[in-house]
């Protein structure tokens, strides 16, 4: 499983778009804040991006074939619409509702963090991934898959495991 921080990098990469429009929000109004949030959300994708190419790299290749499954890139707009988007039209003026957004932030995270929502992230859209639930050949269990290619049922998978439940194609 991903450790603690790594989950929280990942769950700053899948808010980047919101924190370049914060920054773009800002930028009149507190530029050392609008610079801060534009700092954090590249240095999070940049940490992602290395995240999957470093793991893709160093860990051991599985091979195993799709009996069945699903693709989940729908779960990325149901998040984009459900969290991005009403955060684009909170004020950004007043200290005590940017406390209030931040609680809900904080809150975002804790949920995100102890789930498996790490990987629905619009980032990983961006670089030409897409999220898949399979089921393998060789595990009773479903597990998320992170892929380039389509996937197809009954043909083989090359991939790597990031955690229990989540593979990463090779």
């Amino acid at each position: 499983m991903a450790g603690f921080l790594v989950r929280c990098l990942l769950f700053l990469s899948s808010y980047f778009p919101l924190l370049v429009i914060f920054g773009i929000l800002l930028i009149g109004k507190h530029s050392d804040w609008a610079i801060a949030l534009l700092i954090i959300g590249l240095l999070s994708v940049t940490f992602m991006a290395l995240y999957l190419a470093v793991n893709r790299r160093i860990l051991t290749v599985i091979h195993d074939t799709v009996t069945s499954y699903q693709k989940h890139d729908a779960d990325v707009m149901g998040y984009i619409a459900s969290y991005l988007i009403p955060f684009v039209t909170f004020p950004t003026d007043d200290p005590q509702q940017m406390a209030a957004l931040f609680v809900f932030a904080s809150v975002l995270l804790v949920v995100y963090v102890n789930s498996n929502m790490i990987y629905i992230n619009p980032m990983l859209n961006l670089f030409g991934y897409h999220l898949y639930e399979v089921e393998i050949e060789h595990s009773a269990l479903s597990h998320y898959y992170i892929a380039r290619k389509r996937v197809v049922r009954n043909e083989a998978i090359h991939f790597v495991r990031l955690s229990d439940d989540i593979f990463l194609e090779k």
